[in-house]
């Protein structure tokens, strides 16, 4: 079966939802968890004033942020309930200014390992009902056991 035709576990969907939304960063962006096949997921994000920069695109922080979730979630998709994960890398190209109404990320799992996960993301910009890329990303991240200790 293919990542596009396969489904997720309805536990494990609610695992990675309930994930998603305890990152504060997502919710105060009003950004929200779209698809999740396993080893794929999409975000989406509407526009609005806190997420854009000077000259009215979406800024590229932001757009790295969403890409760099997209891919996190895509491998966690593979991870979850057992283990997470945290970027270790990524590198971004942005390839046309990112104006519209909506963000959407897309991530991938590209290669799943024990202690890494290598993953891609591709960021859209719709506007006016068209989607236009605007960013591909490549990620490293790190496998870490789920509920980790947090840091202080």
């Amino acid at each position: 079966m293919s990542n596009e035709t396969a489904t997720l576990d309805y536990k494990l969907a609610l695992v990675l939802l309930e994930s998603f939304n305890a990152q504060g960063v997502m919710q105060a962006w009003n950004a929200r968890l779209t698809s999740m096949t396993p080893g794929a997921c999409e975000i989406s994000l509407p526009m609005s004033a806190a997420v854009t920069q000077q000259h009215g695109y979406f800024h590229g922080g932001v757009i790295g942020t969403l890409a760099d979730a997209a891919g996190g979630y895509a491998a966690n998709t593979q991870l979850m309930p057992v283990s997470e994960c945290l970027s270790a890398e990524y590198k971004i190209n942005f390839v046309a200014p990112a104006i519209g109404d909506m963000l959407i990320a897309r991530g991938k799992v590209l290669k799943a390992g024990k202690t890494l996960v290598v993953t891609s993301a591709e960021v859209f910009a719709v506007h006016q009902g068209k989607e236009k890329l605007c960013a591909i990303m490549q990620q490293t991240l790190f496998v870490i056991p789920k509920g980790s200790p947090k840091v202080d």
